[in-house]
């Protein structure tokens, strides 16, 4: 039993990031159990992972919920607690692409049109 608790603990956090509910995959951070409770009454907890956003996105979201698809009214103390939870574990993530070239930096095109 010890044996597979340990194994439990390494796999839990083996990527290195933030413990995760095993049953939803929500991050575990205060606030989470709001979010499985209010959120996942009508769609997957996978919809809230995939998705990435800043306080105001959540926000708007939440209000696009309760305006088009039958989302509960939230009291304030529940909805800041909720998009405290979203903005700090589901924020926009960094992005990997590099910044582009520079123009002079650039190969000549060989297909661009010939100068006269």
């Amino acid at each position: 039993m010890l044996i597979a608790a340990a194994v439990a603990g390494l796999t839990a956090n083996a990527s290195g990031g933030p413990e995760l509910d095993p049953d939803t995959g929500l991050v575990l951070d205060a606030g989470w159990e709001l979010v499985r409770a209010h959120c996942t009454v009508c769609h997957s907890a996978r919809l809230v992972t995939q998705n990435r956003g800043q306080r105001q996105t959540w926000q708007h979201m939440i209000r696009w919920m309760q305006a088009t698809q039958g989302l509960w009214p939230l009291d304030a103390d529940t909805e800041t607690r909720i998009l405290d939870y979203l903005a700090a574990n589901y924020a926009p993530a960094a992005s990997g692409r590099r910044q582009p070239l520079p123009p002079e930096l650039l190969p000549p095109n060989p297909y661009a049109p010939a100068k006269p």
